[in-house]
């Protein structure tokens, strides 16, 4: 950046204009509006796969969930951060729904929650264990995410 002071005040505009224009250059570009649908179907299908899984016992699916994730937007060209947006909400929602549907069904989740706790040495909270819970899903997705990211860019042939 040049000093603008010493020069005449008609001179200033073009080069700021000029740095504008590269600013807006450099920024990263939005994400284009023909990923939403693919976004929309993939973050649907994990949710799905999510909360089956969750349902059947399989505690381990986020994670290959968000590798499928990870492995997809990387092969795509989007942006880390969406990929890290569709498998927390592939998470939080595949894991949370059962959850909240099981409670409403009757069965006793905040008992069993509590009594968890218990085991654990962690105070009775019935909403503690259910945050942790949830927590380890997002976590188990997030490092999908990452791995399924990092090895699609490995794998990626060099031009």
């Amino acid at each position: 950046m040049t000093d603008l002071r010493n020069q005449p005040a008609s001179q200033h505009e073009p080069q700021e204009q000029q740095e504008s224009q590269e600013r807006q250059e450099s920024a990263a570009p939005a994400p284009a509006p023909a990923a939403l649908p693919l976004l929309a179907a993939l973050g649907g299908v994990t949710v799905a796969l999510v909360a089956a899984g969750s349902l059947l016992g399989l505690w381990y699916l986020p994670f290959p969930c968000g590798l499928l994730i990870g492995a997809v937007t990387a092969a795509r060209g989007l942006r880390a951060r969406t990929a890290v947006l569709t498998g927390t909400a592939a998470a939080l929602a595949g894991w949370g729904v059962p959850l909240l549907w099981r409670a409403a069904t009757g069965e006793a989740v905040a008992g069993t929650a509590r009594t968890v706790a218990a085991l654990a040495g962690l105070p009775a909270w019935a909403s503690l264990v259910i945050a942790i819970t949830l927590l380890i899903g997002l976590v188990q997705a997030l490092l999908g995410v990452w791995l399924g990211r990092t090895a699609t860019a490995a794998l990626r042939p060099t031009r």
